[in-house]
C-alpha cells in the first residue's frame, strides 16, 4: 500500500469499526483516512522494519517492546558492534492511535491490548462481576501507546523512603534523577530549567498543545479553597494541582517505540520482530540464561544470546515468562506441572498498584466548543496540530496529602475527564452530548486515586500452556487503610467542587448514583455509603508494578538485585515495571523508562 510516498502496511484498526455502528461509518472513515494520510502524524514512513526470520544468535535479546523494552532496546542499539533482537508480541502502533484525543476510541481493543481481567476480587469491582479490567498494551510501545500520556515521575520520598526501605542501595532520588533527565527531551527546557529536566533525551516531553478553559479554572477553583497550585509536579513543588506536561510531540502521541526504536529503524544491528510471543527463557544446568523460545506465525523459534537477555514484558507477562521457564516458587510450578530450575519465592508476588474511585458531576455552564471531533477541530488540528484533538482529555491533575500524611509525601492524585464526542455521525459542532436527551448536560468525571496502597496482589500460572493467560489477583482493598484513604480523597474532591468557580460559574452538581444497592443500604454521603460505593465501582488503575521486585539478596521476596539482575541466574535482567519495588506516587511510564535507562547503563558498564 503506497501511503505518504512509501510502501506502508495498515498498522491497525479503523476508527469506524471501533465506533460500533453503521451510522458512524461515512464520517469516521473520512476522519480515519485523513489521519492516516497526515504523514507527520501517522509517521508511516518512519516505522521500524520488522524481521520475519531471526538470526540464530544475538549479543542481546530483549523480551517485550513496551516502554521498558523500547527504551533498553534503543539504548543497546547504540552499541554498533553488538547485535540486538527485540521481540514484541503485538503489532506496530496503529496510525490513528497517534492522535491524543482518540485514546478512548480504542479502549480495550483486542488488537492492541491483552484484555486481562483479574480473578474474583473479595472486596472490589462488584459492579463488573467482582473482576477488575487491566489494560495492558500488546503493541510495539506497550502501554505508552494506549495510556494518557501524562508525564509524572513520583516524589523524592518514593525513592528515599519506600524504595530504600526495601534494602536496596543506589536508588535514592539523587541516584535516579540523572536517568530521568537522560531520557527526557523537554521542549520547554528554558522555562522549566535544567535542575530537574533534560533536553537531549529521546523521549519528547512538552506542555499541552490545547488547554480548555475548564482546566485552567479547575486550578483557579483549587486555589480558592486553599489547595496549592504547582507549575511543575516534577520539580520542587510536587504537591498541588497542576497542568502537567505530557508525552506529546507536535500534537501527536510520543510513544516509547517512537522515541527510542524508530531512530534506529535502519540500523543493521537492531532486529525487531512483531507478533512474536516468547514462551520460555532457556537456562542451562549452571543457571545461565542462554536463549529464548518464541512463537511467530504459529511456528516455534529458538534464538540464543551471547551476552544478556533482558526481560521487559511487563508486570503481568514478565513473571509469567519466568514461571514458564521454571524460575519461581516450587508450589506454584508443581501446580501446573513445570519443573523448577531455580527457586525464587518472590516471582509473581508483591504486586503493587494504585486504586481509584470516580465521581461524576454535571457541568451546566460548559460551552459546546469542547466537542472533540468536528469539522472545525479537525481543520485546526491539520493546520496547527492544536485544538481538542491534540489533547488526551482534560490536561489537569493533582497530588495531595490525605489525613495519613503531609505535603512532603502526598498520597492522593486526581484525574479529570470530560464527556466528549469520540465517535460522531457528522462533523457538525454543537451537537448534544446525548442525542436522545438533547437537554442533557455534559459530565465531568473526577477520579481520586490512592497512591500508597498497602494491599498486595499476585500473578501466577493457570496452566503450563504458555499461550494461556495468567492467573491474576489484584487483592484491591484487602487492607482497610486503602479504603480509608480513598474516602479522604472523596472529601478532597468535594472540597474542590465547593469552590465558587466550579460550583457557581460552571454549575458543578454531583450526579447521585445508587452503586448497586449502596444507596438503599446506607445514608448518602455517609462513610458507610462511600465504602460500599468504592467496593462496587472500584477503579482498578493500570499502574501495576513489583511482581519481580528489586530488593536485597537477604530478602527472600526479592527477585532482582540492585543492578536489575535476576538473583541466582546469570545473564538475565529485568527492565520494566515488574522490577519497581514499590509503585511510585505518579503515573508509571516515566519511572519505567528510568529503570530501563539504568538497565542499559548497567549492561554497557559491565561490557565496557
Amino acid at each position: 500500500m503506497l501511503l505518504c510516498g512509501c510502501e506502508a502496511p495498515n498498522f491497525g484498526p479503523y476508527l469506524a469499526n471501533n465506533c460500533g455502528g453503521s451510522s458512524f461509518v461515512i464520517f469516521m472513515s473520512l476522519v480515519d483516512a485523513i489521519i492516516r494520510n497526515t504523514c507527520d502524524v501517522s509517521a508511516v514512513c518512519d516505522r521500524v522494519k520488522p524481521k520475519s526470520n531471526p538470526d540464530p544468535v544475538y549479543d542481546y535479546i530483549v523480551i517485550g517492546g513496551g516502554s521498558g523494552g523500547s527504551a533498553v532496546g534503543g539504548r543497546l542499539a547504540e552499541m554498533k558492534n553488538r547485535k540486538t533482537l527485540l521481540l514484541e508480541a503485538g503489532i506496530d502502533e496503529p496510525e490513528t492511535y497517534q492522535v491524543p484525543a482518540m485514546i478512548l476510541a480504542y479502549f480495550n481493543n483486542p488488537l492492541t491490548d491483552w484484555g486481562y481481567r483479574t480473578e474474583d476480587e473479595p472486596n472490589a469491582c462488584k459492579s463488573s462481576g467482582n473482576s477488575c479490567l487491566w489494560l495492558r498494551g500488546k503493541v510495539l510501545g506497550g502501554c505508552s501507546v494506549i495510556n494518557g500520556m501524562m508525564y509524572t515521575r513520583g516524589t523524592p520520598a518514593d525513592f528515599d523512603v519506600r524504595w530504600t526501605n526495601q534494602g536496596i542501595k543506589g536508588w535514592t532520588y539523587k541516584d535516579v534523577l540523572p536517568f530521568f533527565k537522560k531520557s527526557e527531551g523537554n521542549q520547554q527546557i528554558n522555562e522549566y530549567g535544567g535542575r530537574y529536566h533534560g533536553s537531549r533525551g529521546p523521549m519528547v516531553v512538552s506542555d499541552h498543545y490545547y488547554v480548555p478553559d475548564i482546566a485552567k479554572e479547575i486550578l483557579k477553583g483549587a486555589a480558592e479553597v486553599g489547595f496549592p497550585v504547582s507549575k511543575d509536579l516534577n520539580g520542587d513543588q510536587y504537591t498541588g494541582f497542576a497542568i502537567p506536561q505530557s508525552n506529546v510531540n507536535n500534537g501527536a502521541r510520543e510513544s516509547m517505540a517512537k522515541a527510542y526504536l524508530r531512530p534506529h529503524r535502519n540500523d543493521p544491528n537492531l532486529h525487531i520482530m512483531l507478533n512474536s510471543t516468547v514462551t520460555k527463557i532457556l537456562i542451562d544446568c549452571h543457571k545461565k540464561a542462554y536463549g529464548v523460545q518464541f512463537v511467530y506465525r504459529n511456528e516455534t523459534y529458538t534464538v540464543k544470546a551471547r551476552r544478556e537477555i533482558v526481560l521487559a514484558a511487563g508486570t503481568v507477562n514478565s513473571p509469567k515468562i519466568l514461571l514458564q521457564s521454571g524460575v519461581g516458587p516450587k508450589d506454584a510450578l508443581d501446580a501446573v506441572g513445570i519443573d523448577q530450575i531455580h527457586d525464587l519465592p518472590g516471582v509473581g508476588h508483591n504486586l503493587t498498584n494504585h486504586v481509584a474511585f470516580g465521581m461524576d458531576y454535571s457541568v451546566k455552564a460548559l460551552p459546546d466548543l469542547l466537542d472533540t471531533v468536528t469539522a472545525e477541530t479537525i481543520t485546526e488540528y491539520l493546520n496547527s496540530r492544536t485544538g481538542p484533538l491534540s489533547s488526551p482529555g482534560l490536561p489537569v491533575t493533582s497530588r495531595l496529602p490525605s489525613t495519613a500524611t503531609n505535603s512532603s509525601d502526598p498520597d492522593i492524585q486526581m484525574f479529570f475527564q470530560l464527556t466528549s464526542h469520540q465517535c460522531v455521525k457528522s462533523g457538525q459542532s454543537g451537537l448534544p452530548a446525548d442525542p436522545k436527551n438533547p437537554q442533557a448536560v455534559k459530565t465531568l468525571s473526577i477520579s481520586t486515586v490512592y497512591l500508597h496502597t498497602q494491599s498486595r496482589g499476585r500473578v501466577t500460572l493457570k496452566s503450563n500452556n504458555p499461550l494461556d493467560p495468567p492467573h491474576m489477583v489484584g487483592n484491591y482493598l484487602t487492607v482497610k487503610n486503602d479504603e480509608d484513604r480513598l474516602i479522604d480523597g472523596i472529601r478532597l474532591v468535594q472540597k474542590l467542587v465547593s469552590s465558587p468557580t466550579l460550583k457557581d460559574k460552571w454549575g458543578l452538581v454531583y450526579k447521585n448514583k445508587t452503586f448497586g444497592n449502596c444507596a438503599e443500604q446506607h445514608t448518602f454521603d455517609s462513610e458507610e455509603y462511600w465504602r460500599c460505593a468504592i467496593r462496587d465501582s472500584t477503579g482498578g488503575e493500570n499502574h501495576q508494578c513489583s511482581t519481580l521486585k528489586m530488593g536485597s539478596k537477604e530478602d527472600k521476596w526479592s527477585v532482582v538485585d540492585e543492578e536489575l539482575r535476576v538473583i541466582g541466574i546469570r545473564n538475565l535482567m529485568v527492565a520494566d515495571a515488574s522490577a519497581i519495588p514499590v509503585v511510585t506516587s505518579s503515573n508509571t511510564n516515566a519511572p519505567i523508562v528510568m529503570v530501563a535507562e539504568r538497565a542499559a547503563d548497567f549492561i554497557k558498564r559491565k561490557r565496557a
